[in-house]
């Protein structure tokens, strides 16, 4: 789809900004302690707000506005997924050893797919019920480079 092909062409087009790691380093900060809440601090927003702090760009606005489960697992089915999503706003999967800081990770939650974000060499993050969880960045199932 034509809003597919665009996102591609932007996120390749577009580089991180000269202060990226202050703003990823500001939002990862803000949402330390902030719960899991769908539409507002779920996995695919927290990855699509990392992506606007370290490019500008807010490639997620159309995720946006779902308020539960029932309603983000409709948006998922209409944009093929969470590996859909990323892939159309990303471009080609890359290998987890690959990602450096600020990336968006594909990782398993429990039986069930969730992005996160690459942090550091070893660890990568997604909201959880108490604030953000870290979990293993070699544990990721794929990853997609940011800017």
């Amino acid at each position: 789809d034509r809003v597919a092909i665009a996102r591609v062409f932007l996120q390749m087009t577009i580089p991180r900004l000269p202060d990226w790691p202050i703003r990823f380093d500001a939002l990862v900060y803000s949402r330390l302690r902030r719960p899991f809440a769908w539409g507002i601090n779920d996995c695919a927003l927290f990855a699509g707000d990392a992506v606007a702090a370290i490019t500008g760009v807010d490639l997620s606005a159309g995720l946006r506005g779902h308020g539960t489960a029932l309603q983000a697992a409709r948006t998922l089915r209409h944009h093929g997924g969470l590996r859909g999503i990323a892939t159309a706003c990303l471009g080609e999967p890359i290998a987890p050893g690959q990602a450096r800081q600020g990336d968006v990770m594909l990782i398993d939650a429990m039986g069930r797919e969730a992005l996160a974000v690459c942090v550091n060499a070893q660890d990568a993050v997604a909201p959880g019920p108490q604030g953000l969880h870290v979990v293993p960045r070699d544990s990721a199932l794929c990853a997609w480079r940011v800017g």
